[in-house]
């Protein structure tokens, strides 16, 4: 049995000497057997045509390999001669026929191995058979028959597995990163039958004879076929269910993934928060030494879907600028356990459900919301709350900016043995280096081989902006009918409308004294002082055609309304949108106007004719008070 070529990357410092030392070890191994093989023949010279015939049928049947992909080895039924060779030529005859066997699989694969495998391949088969030959007292032309015989026999096959399977588990630990304690359990299990299989061919070869003669190797070979087949019949079967599974494991995890980043668009500063926190979580969870899969895969769920209870959250809670009250707070605290009650009822085949539900527990017990503290919180969950913590204050806030990466590790030194694990966080602060490259790694890697995340982007971006939109209209709602007169109304309207339009400017127009004409009652942004004295005849330029047509343009020429100027502010005002303030059938009650350097789009009209309506409504309710025309100076400043 040899390991087979994984897809991994080039082996490390330690998995190199750990191949040498195996290999060190084989070879002398290998020259004390090759010294005591050769006094065996002086001694008994007419053995030697049953050594050569054992030697044949090894490295026949070794030429017949089956691989078996999910552990990455590859088996082949030469084991049946390799042990037949030790009962009968002992230790060293055992391990003669191994190397010979390893020598001429790895000559067979030889472009496909890398020197590594080559050199482990022949050192770990000597070892294994060596040790075990010693181990249940083999000794050359072995006679013990009867229940003593099957004993030995069951000894040493059992203890040449344990060792094989063992030190190839530590090897491919080292190839892939991961504890052998992980792999050597399947590795046995899917092993073992190979063994006893082997061995019990053997037996039947040279039990009564104690010696390799033609017809019994005839006898034996329907029976060294029918292994062969069977395992052949066996990996084309299950190789594809395997890979069935993988897949559908593989869209399983990524329509939880575009789900939790549906979810995740709702929250207007986080894009990118749910795969940057995954990343981070499964990588500190790996430093740390989790190693079963289960548990991996539950983090790495649990880290795309952490924040699905948010649901039930309402939105201007989750994107409030300022404090939460406490009842707020308490409403935002629900997220933890609605989440984890949405996500239980998912037959996940690992334990999600923990990891989310008490993700905000804190270490000493004050967090929520089963007030769990230290060991009784569970370890996915420690781990993803410190890292999803580093991220929120790294990131934009409605209520901050983001922090610093040096402000942002003070804070986790702070709350270090309080709020979290203090393993972790330390275990945390030493790999962000590490985690920061990994993180840029992936990110470019996702922008040069997959354009379709692109388009996912573009429609997370659609959801998000969705979600801006109606936070905004509501936030209007509520305070426009409190305005008490039209440069309070105007204020409200350029402090939410900048938010979902790209304006560089925005104005309102209404009628002077003069009816025939409008003037600029308000203005915020670029050019202010410019636009604060702007007057037309309405029907002239392009605010004053919308208030006459009663009709919105878009994207006109802003140097038409605003002369050449226009493109000599720190801003070029290029494209002008203007839609008419309207109520009823009755003339229009003036434009708004936006001014910007980058085309509009037909969403962006939309909005703006609905803000234009709710704006109508306010200014009717204003009654007859006074406009009172906005400069940079005056209140609506304070939305830049």
């Amino acid at each position: 049995m040899a390991p087979a070529r994984d897809k991994i990357a080039a082996p490390s410092l330690s998995t190199s000497v750990y191949v040498i030392a195996v290999a060190i070890a084989g070879a002398t191994v290998v020259a004390f057997s090759g010294r005591e093989l050769l006094d065996h023949f002086e001694l008994v010279p007419e053995y030697r045509n049953q050594w050569l015939t054992l030697v044949v049928l090894t490295i026949v049947s070794g030429l017949l390999p089956v691989r078996i992909p999910s552990l990455t080895v590859t088996i082949s039924i030469s084991e049946t001669f390799v042990i037949a060779g030790t009962l009968l030529f002992g230790r060293s005859g055992g391990t003669v026929l191994v190397l010979l066997d390893a020598l001429f699989m790895t000559m067979y694969v030889s472009r496909r191995l890398r020197w590594q495998q080559a050199l482990f391949n022949l050192g770990v088969g000597p070892i294994s058979i060596w040790l075990a030959a010693v181990v249940a007292i083999i000794e050359p032309r072995f006679r013990v028959e009867g229940a003593p015989f099957v004993l030995q026999l069951t000894v040493f096959t059992t203890v040449y597995c344990l060792i094989h399977t063992g030190l190839l588990s530590v090897a491919l630990a080292f190839q892939r990163a991961v504890s052998p304690f992980g792999i050597w359990p399947q590795l046995f299990k899917e092993l073992v039958a190979n063994y006893a299989a082997g061995g019990s061919i053997a037996a039947l070869l040279v039990y009564n004879s104690h010696e390799v003669k033609p017809e019994v190797v005839l006898t034996i070979i329907p029976l060294l076929t029918v292994m062969f087949l069977t395992y052949r019949w066996f990996n084309g079967r299950i190789e594809p269910e395997r890979e069935r599974n993988t897949e559908l494991n593989r869209v399983f995890l990524s329509t939880v993934e575009a789900l939790a980043l549906a979810i995740d668009a709702k929250d207007q500063v986080t894009h990118g928060h749910i795969r940057r926190v995954q990343r981070y979580t499964v990588a500190l969870a790996e430093a740390l030494g989790v190693k079963d899969k289960q548990q991996l895969d539950a983090i790495r769920a649990a880290a795309l879907l952490h924040d699905t209870g948010k649901l039930a959250v309402p939105e201007y809670i989750l994107n409030k600028p300022g404090p939460l009250t406490p009842s707020e707070y308490e409403r935002m605290k629900v997220h933890a356990a609605v989440g984890a009650d949405i996500l239980k009822s998912i037959d996940f085949p690992y334990p999600v459900e923990p990891i989310v539900r008490h993700h905000h527990e804190n270490w000493n017990g004050s967090g929520y919301p089963g007030g769990l503290k230290d060991q009784e919180i569970p370890l996915g969950a420690r781990i993803l709350s410190v890292v999803d913590c580093y991220d929120a204050l790294t990131s934009d806030r409605p209520y901050r900016p983001r922090y610093s990466r040096e402000h942002a590790e003070q804070v986790l030194r702070e709350r270090r043995g309080t709020w979290y694990d203090p393993w972790i966080v330390d275990q945390f602060l030493l790999m962000l280096d590490q985690l920061e490259r990994l993180d840029a790694e992936e990110e470019l890697q996702q922008s040069s081989d997959k354009p379709l995340l692109a388009l996912g982007a573009t429609q997370l971006g659609v959801i998000t902006a969705t979600t801006a939109e109606e936070r905004e209209f509501n936030e209007l709602r509520r305070e426009l009918p409190l305005a008490a007169s039209i440069s309070e109304a105007a204020s409200v309207l350029f402090k939410h409308i900048r938010r979902v339009i790209p304006a560089a400017n925005l104005t309102v127009f209404m009628p002077t004294a003069n009816t025939t004409e409008i003037g600029v009652v308000a203005t915020t942004g670029v050019g202010t002082s410019a636009i604060e004295g702007l007057q037309m005849g309405v029907g002239d330029r392009i605010s004053g055609w919308a208030v006459a047509n009663k009709q919105a343009v878009v994207n006109s020429n802003a140097a038409l309304e605003l002369g050449p100027v226009a493109r000599t502010f720190s801003t070029p005002l290029r494209y002008t949108l203007s839609v008419p303030v309207l109520s009823g059938s009755g003339p229009a009650l003036g434009a708004l106007t936006c001014y910007g350097s980058e085309p509009f789009s037909n969403d962006h009209r939309r909005v703006l004719e609905s803000a234009a309506t709710l704006f109508a409504s306010s200014i009717l309710a204003a009654g007859t008070r006074t406009p009172q025309p906005l400069t940079e100076n005056a209140d609506v400043s304070r939305v830049h």
